[in-house]
């Protein structure tokens, strides 16, 4: 049966998710103590912020222990998940009222960086936080946000560089830091949508390319992220040529380029549930039976939304897509039965 918890298989930050969403913090902290990997530090983080951000459990903690690293940075995280869904959702920025509302919130998480970055100096997370917030600037108004690239890769445009090589610095390839940065490349302001998803493809492919990602690197997994964006934005308008899709020479190359290098050097079980769940998608979709049929073994029953939701007539059933693609391809994995002598 398949399951769908954002902690995926890590007990323990489940069990923490669910204390956050009765209300109560010390189990979050509790968790947070035991982290010892800058990846699992921004993972739980990551989750942890999207279950306490419309509750109060993180500003209860800060009032009992306003000295803890660990709160500050809690605190500095929900108010960017926040900022972030308050601009995801307003609709129109004519609105004067809004648009206050709006850098109000912004101005708050950058606020709550600096505060949790003077205590945490170091930490990992914070300039993704930065990084996350340069989706909320849709007039470039905050220079940090207008930095050329880094060289000799001058056709990629201007945008919030500096954040992502500071989160580099602290982090390596941090998988977060470089999902957000493709994100602000992707809903940046200027071009239409389809140029800007161009835009995102070039960042996916520079950031997959051998000189950024090393083996079994999940930003490896980055242009598979971006084909399935730019599929969604062209089935949005009504491109009708999306049948062969998944099978054209550019995206098969890349499909088997994310197989081979990502998923036979890496621990599938020690990474995101997603970065499973979009190989799974692509391979079976592009014609590598085989290969999908082993990354869904390794998913086994810890489906993500993401891709299915994407691809499906119904995206609140997408479970049934999922469900469907796992057991057509395990299904052609099993030999033919043999032919018996009849009595």
């Amino acid at each position: 049966m398949v399951s769908y918890h954002p902690a995926g298989r890590d007990t323990a930050l489940y069990a923490a998710t669910q204390d956050v969403k009765a209300g109560h913090w010390m189990q979050m902290r509790h968790v947070l103590a035991q982290t010892e990997t800058w990846r699992e530090w921004t993972a739980r983080t990551q989750v942890l912020g999207v279950a306490a951000a419309w509750r109060n459990v993180v500003e209860l903690w800060l009032q009992e222990e306003p000295q803890s690293v660990a709160a500050r940075v809690m605190h500095a995280r929900v108010t960017i998940e926040r900022a972030l869904h308050a601009h995801r959702s307003s609709k129109s920025a004519k609105d004067p009222r809004r648009v206050w509302q709006l850098d109000e919130l912004a101005a708050r998480a950058r606020q709550a960086c600096r505060g949790a970055d003077e205590l945490a100096t170091g930490d990992t997370v914070i300039p993704i936080y930065l990084l996350a917030l340069a989706e909320t600037d849709t007039t470039g108004r905050f220079p940090e946000h207008r930095v050329a690239p880094p060289p000799p890769d001058f056709l990629l445009p201007h945008g919030p560089w500096g954040l992502l090589e500071s989160a580099h610095r602290r982090d390596g390839v941090n998988r977060e830091a470089w999902h957000r940065m493709h994100r602000v490349l992707q809903v940046g302001p200027g071009s239409a949508y389809l140029s800007r998803q161009a835009v995102a493809m070039d960042f996916a492919r520079w950031s997959a390319s051998a000189s950024k990602a090393p083996l079994g690197s999940p930003l490896l997994l980055l242009p598979l992220y971006a084909h399935v964006e730019e599929y969604r934005a062209r089935q949005s308008s009504g491109d009708v040529m999306l049948s062969l899709w998944w099978v054209r020479e550019s995206i098969t190359a890349a499909i088997a380029k994310a197989f081979e290098d990502w998923f036979g050097h890496c621990d599938p079980a020690a990474g995101s549930a997603t970065d499973l769940n979009y190989p799974a998608h692509a391979l079976a979709a592009g014609g590598f039976t085989k290969e999908a049929a082993a990354v869904f073994q390794a998913i086994g029953d810890f489906a993500t939304p993401a891709p299915w939701q994407y691809i499906t007539h119904d995206p609140d059933r997408w479970w049934e897509e999922f469900e469907a693609t796992r057991s057509a391809c395990l299904r052609r994995l099993k030999p033919p039965p043999k032919a018996g002598r009849r009595p």
